[in-house]
């Protein structure tokens, strides 16, 4: 009888090499019983076989433990601990990524990146200001027509009449 299809039910392919391994999901671990070790180390990417598909997955930590099988369930008598994380995951979050090295930038609001958002604060009174120091007519008539409204004059108040002034 194999032990190690029972106990070992799935297969780990690290750095070119098949080992029989029992896959823990719910803590992201392989334990995996050996005899020779493993050329494996944090950051590295392997592979486990599910059916028909391989699934790459990151070593984010490991645990050698030398006479860590006790002889249970494998003839091997060391047992390789892998935690690791969905590579598919992080390369789905890494694709269109580049490099891009900026020498200086300038001004008040600026956006470097990709997907980012950007949240721009201004008081109603440095909008204002501002649009009345430009020569955009249709700006300042957007604006008077905006505190004309009786639900944005009720909501500033009596600033109204002084913005107005400004305008």
């Amino acid at each position: 009888m194999d032990f190690d299809a029972l106990a070992y039910p799935d297969i780990v392919v690290i750095a070119g090499s098949e080992y029989k391994c029992n896959r823990n999901m719910k803590e992201n671990k392989l334990s995996i019983p050996y005899t020779e070790e493993p050329d494996v180390g944090i950051d590295d990417v392997i592979k486990v076989k599910l059916g028909a598909r391989d699934n790459e997955y990151k070593v984010t930590d490991l645990k050698f433990m030398k006479d860590g099988t006790l002889g249970s369930g494998t003839k091997h008598p060391h047992m390789l601990t892998l935690f690791i994380e969905n590579n598919a995951i992080q390369k789905k979050n890494d694709s269109g990524n580049s490099v891009i090295n900026i020498g200086a930038v300038h001004g008040e609001q600026f956006q470097i990146g990709n997907n980012n958002s950007q949240t721009v604060n201004i008081t109603i009174n440095d909008l204002v200001e501002r649009v009345s120091k430009t020569d955009d007519e249709e700006a300042k008539t957007l604006l008077k027509k905006l505190f004309e409204n009786s639900t944005v004059a009720g909501i500033i108040g009596a600033g109204v009449s002084a913005l107005f002034g400004i305008l």
